[in-house]
């Protein structure tokens, strides 16, 4: 797909939620949208012809104020609204989490998903509202049948806090989940956590959002300690999908001594078994 295609088919989904958003009686016209969130009429019309496209700050507030999926806009995967339209008293009560979108395919369909290595990691507060951001981080192209629908990152580990399920300098292919989505979060599964207070942590977790507000961030490594992140604190989940290692683990040496044993029973029963053959 070319990037022309894709935003013609970005522009398409964007226009399909605005017109959900006329038949639903939440907003009347074009115009009374683009006022909304806060760009001329005109400019919504250039979309719409396909000589503009849906920039970061758009789909942003289409987002925030009609609580937009950004994850259908542009991949075309899930429900076109994250919840149901809320009104303009409602939404004041809502924190908005924006989202960040790079996603691009090739002509074989598969997807360029961004690489955030350690470095990058420790600067993600700090830029992951910001396209620039993304784009200058690497990229890896994956075959689609390695990515769920939905917008992916691939981190890189840091530290020694889920050893030895994944170790320093691993890969993680995730999948960033939509708000909708947190109550399915399943226990035991390995997700990654963005807040303000821990910045990017990835952890085993224990989905208890729905009975006290919070997640239990549990390390495989028992050196470190779990603690509680509570919603309000949660900036976004990423659902781990793939695990990347660059090497493979040794054998212990405990297991090369059983293999050890274990080999000279039996060369040792093959031995007697021939002397008994012998005798006879």
């Amino acid at each position: 797909m070319s990037d022309n295609q894709f935003k013609t088919f970005v522009n398409k989904r964007f226009f399909e939620c605005i017109d959900m958003l006329k038949k639903r009686k939440v907003i009347s016209s074009d115009r009374e949208f683009a006022n909304t969130i806060g760009i001329s009429p005109s400019n919504l019309g250039d979309i719409k012809a396909n000589r503009r496209s849906v920039t970061l700050e758009i789909l942003n507030n289409a987002t925030k104020y009609f609580k937009m999926s950004s994850a259908y806009i542009v991949t075309g995967s899930g429900n076109p609204f994250a919840e149901k339209p809320v009104d303009d008293e409602q939404e004041s009560k809502i924190k908005v989490k924006e989202i960040i979108v790079v996603a691009t395919q090739d002509t074989k369909g598969n997807t360029t998903v961004p690489l955030i290595n350690q470095k990058a990691a420790a600067n993600y507060l700090a830029g992951y509202q910001s396209q620039e951001w993304f784009e200058e981080q690497e990229n890896i192209l994956l075959p689609s049948f390695m990515l769920k629908n939905g917008i992916c990152y691939a981190l890189q580990v840091s530290g020694d806090s889920m050893e030895p399920t994944l170790s320093e300098d691993d890969w993680v292919i995730c999948r960033l989940l939509e708000p909708s989505d947190y109550s399915n979060i399943t226990d035991g599964n390995v997700y990654v956590l963005v807040s303000e207070q821990k910045g990017i942590q990835i952890k085993r977790v224990k989905n208890r959002l729905h009975q006290y507000g919070h997640i239990r961030c549990i390390s495989d490594n028992p050196k470190h300690t779990t603690y509680e992140l509570e919603e309000n604190e949660l900036l976004q989940i990423w659902k781990v999908e793939w695990h990347l290692r660059s090497y493979l683990p040794e054998s212990s040496p405990d297991l090369g001594d059983i293999q050890g044993k274990l080999l000279n029973m039996e060369q040792e029963m093959m031995r007697l078994q021939h002397k008994m053959t012998s005798d006879n």
